[in-house]
Formats: C-alpha cells, sequence, structure tokens
C-alpha cells in the first residue's frame, strides 16, 4: 500500500536533486555553441538591466526553466526547460 506513495515521492527527489540551476545552463551553451554562445550570454549580460544577468530562470522545485529578457529592456523569451540535469531547448 505504500509502494504507490513511495515511487512518486523517490521520483520527485531525484527530480529536485537533479535540477539544473543558472550555472549548469550556461555551462551547457557554453559547450554547445562555443565562442558566439559565450559572446551571447556576455551581451545578455550587459543589456539586462537587472543585476542576476541576461539568463534567469523560473525554478519549479523538479524543473526549470530558462529565460532572457523580461525586466523592461527586453521582451520575455523562454529559451529552455531543465529536467534531471538535461536541457530541452524550446522551438519557436
Amino acid at each position: 500500500m505504500k509502494l504507490p506513495l513511495l515511487l512518486p515521492t523517490i521520483v520527485a527527489i531525484g527530480l529536485a536533486v537533479t535540477n539544473p540551476n543558472e550555472a549548469s545552463y550556461r555551462e551547457y551553451i557554453r559547450q554547445k555553441e562555443g565562442l558566439p554562445g559565450t559572446v551571447g550570454l556576455a551581451v545578455a549580460d550587459l543589456v539586462s538591466g537587472t543585476k542576476k544577468g541576461g539568463v534567469q530562470r523560473d525554478n519549479y522545485l523538479v524543473a526549470s526553466k530558462f529565460y532572457i529578457g523580461g525586466d523592461g529592456i527586453l521582451p520575455r523569451e523562454d529559451i529552455a526547460w531543465g529536467v534531471a540535469g538535461k536541457f530541452i531547448e524550446i522551438k519557436k
């Protein structure tokens, strides 16, 4: 009887522990895009009006949504989901 509650709890804890943060996303972009990705992140940081920088995230405990803009200078653009240490890019 406890198994139906135990299994989802274990999965949720595993997802929460492996939920990527902003630094993980920045490293992912640097590895995937190379120098253009690094320059793009630097430009987003410069254009951003916040102290957090250009790339920000909404944390949903088991997953995160990464976005740029939304601070009044640039319109918000969702760019990726982070789940279980992996990133899923949002295509437009």
